[in-house]
C-alpha cells in the first residue's frame, strides 16, 4: 500500500455500514475513498495524516471496506502527466552463439591437476539503511516512507533478526547489516510484498 494507490468502498462496507462504530476521523477518511482520488489526496480531503491514513486504510483494507480500484490506460497516462500510449523499451534477447565442440585429448602421464583458487568469494550482505532509502524514495512522503519501511521490517520472521542479533532497525542513519541469506531473502520478499517492488542490486555490498 502506498501513497499513489486508488481505493473504493465495497459491498462489504455497504453491509456492515449500519452496524460499524469507528471514532470520527475514520468515519471521515473512509467516506471520502471513492474510487477516483489516491490514497495520499483521500488523506489530504479528509485532513488525517499521512501516516494516520495509511493506519486506517490497513485496517479498512483487511476488512474488506475498502479495496484497489485499477484505472484506465487514459487515467494512467493523465495522472503521470504522458501521452505515451505504447512502451517504447524493446524487449530484451539472449542470444547464445553455437559453440565449438571440444578437442579430444589424450591424457598424459605428466598431466597434472589444476590448483583451485585459494581466494574464498567474498561474503555478500545487505545493507539496512540502503533497504530504508530504497522504500524512502518509492513513497509520496518522508512519514509515508517511514511508514511503510515500518511495514516491510514487522514482516520479517522475529527469530531471522534475532539470529543476526538485530535488536531494532534505526529508520535514519546507519541501520546496520543483514548477513544470514534467510534474512536477506525475507527482507526482499517483504519490501516485493509490501511496496510492490523489487530490492534493487545497489542495496547489497560485499564484507
Amino acid at each position: 500500500m502506498t501513497g499513489s494507490d486508488i481505493y473504493k468502498r465495497t459491498a462489504v462496507y455497504e453491509r456492515d455500514a449500519a452496524t460499524l462504530r469507528l471514532y470520527p476521523q475514520e468515519w471521515k477518511l473512509l467516506l471520502a475513498f471513492d474510487g477516483q482520488r489516491t490514497l495520499e489526496e483521500t488523506a489530504r480531503s479528509s485532513e488525517t495524516s499521512p501516516a494516520d491514513a495509511l493506519r486506517h486504510a490497513e485496517k479498512f483494507l483487511q476488512n474488506g471496506w475498502i479495496e484497489e480500484q485499477p484505472i484506465t490506460l487514459d487515467q494512467y497516462l493523465k495522472r503521470t502527466g504522458t501521452t505515451e500510449r505504447t512502451s517504447t523499451v524493446p524487449l530484451a534477447s539472449v542470444s547464445h552463439p553455437p559453440q565449438p565442440e571440444p578437442a579430444l585429448q589424450t591424457p598424459t602421464a605428466s598431466a597434472t591437476p589444476p590448483t583451485p583458487p585459494s581466494d574464498k568469494p567474498k561474503e555478500r550482505v545487505l545493507r539496512l539503511g540502503a533497504v530504508i532509502d530504497h522504500l524512502l524514495s518509492l513513497a509520496d512522503s518522508r512519514s509515508l516512507g517511514y511508514f511503510l519501511a515500518y511495514r516491510v521490517f514487522l514482516r520479517v520472521p522475529l527469530e531471522l533478526l534475532q539470529a543476526e542479533e538485530i535488536a531494532s532497525v534505526h529508520l535514519a542513519g546507519e541501520a546496520g547489516l543483514a548477513r544470514g541469506e534467510k534474512l536477506q531473502q525475507a527482507i526482499a520478499q517483504a519490501v516485493q510484498a509490501i511496496a510492490r517492488q523489487p530490492l534493487p542490486e545497489s542495496a547489497f555490498a560485499s564484507a
